[in-house]
């Protein structure tokens, strides 16, 4: 037999914990992806993933419909990651503490240009996680993981129409907060 996500969802609620890990092997690496695009460090997503689903069994029983356990979980992801953020505010930027080495092709662009790309990545990811949970869900599904409005609309328990209303609200926020620095965003 065959367990849905809101079956194991069920049974994990109930103290299942193999119920808990088949949601965790379902959905790790989405999670991990997630955060690694935010923090831009392999570590620290990986903290942060981990962080995420501990938080998730801790709250299960807060979640309200069994069935959206993904945006769910999503959401808690998202503001472990911005909970990052505001603990390295003061420290260096998520990217140095990646350890990063330097590259070293010859075809790498100039450092100004490198120094250029980074500070517009790590603006869009600011600007990025200051949005609305609702909005920045919208965004970061469909920008970031590449999901088309049904599937996010089915995953998040919603109508396409409120998919696509808080995906052009949250688009035009972006535009807002990264004015004159948005060339090549999605219109």
């Amino acid at each position: 037999m065959t367990l849905n996500e809101a079956d194991l969802v069920r049974r994990a609620r109930d103290g299942d914990q193999d119920a808990f890990e088949a949601l965790f092997r379902e959905h790790q690496g989405t999670m991990y992806r997630l955060a690694y695009h935010f923090t831009g460090s392999a570590d620290l997503a990986e903290d942060v993933t981990q962080d995420a689903f501990v938080k998730a069994w801790e709250r299960l029983a807060h979640l309200r419909d069994d069935g959206a356990f993904g945006g769910w979980m999503r959401s808690i992801l998202l503001n472990q990651v911005r909970d990052s953020y505001r603990r390295h505010k003061d420290e260096q930027s998520i990217e140095d503490l990646a350890g990063s080495a330097e590259s070293t092709e010859t075809d790498d662009p100039p450092p100004h240009d490198r120094l250029a790309h980074e500070q517009f990545r790590q603006d869009v990811r600011r600007a990025v996680m200051s949005l609305p949970e609702h909005q920045r869900t919208a965004v970061v599904m469909h920008h970031l993981e590449g999901l088309e409005i049904g599937d996010i609309a089915a995953r998040l328990g919603l109508k396409k129409g409120t998919v696509l209303s808080r995906l052009s609200r949250g688009r035009q926020m972006l535009k807002k907060k990264l004015a004159g620095r948005t060339q090549g965003w999605p219109s």
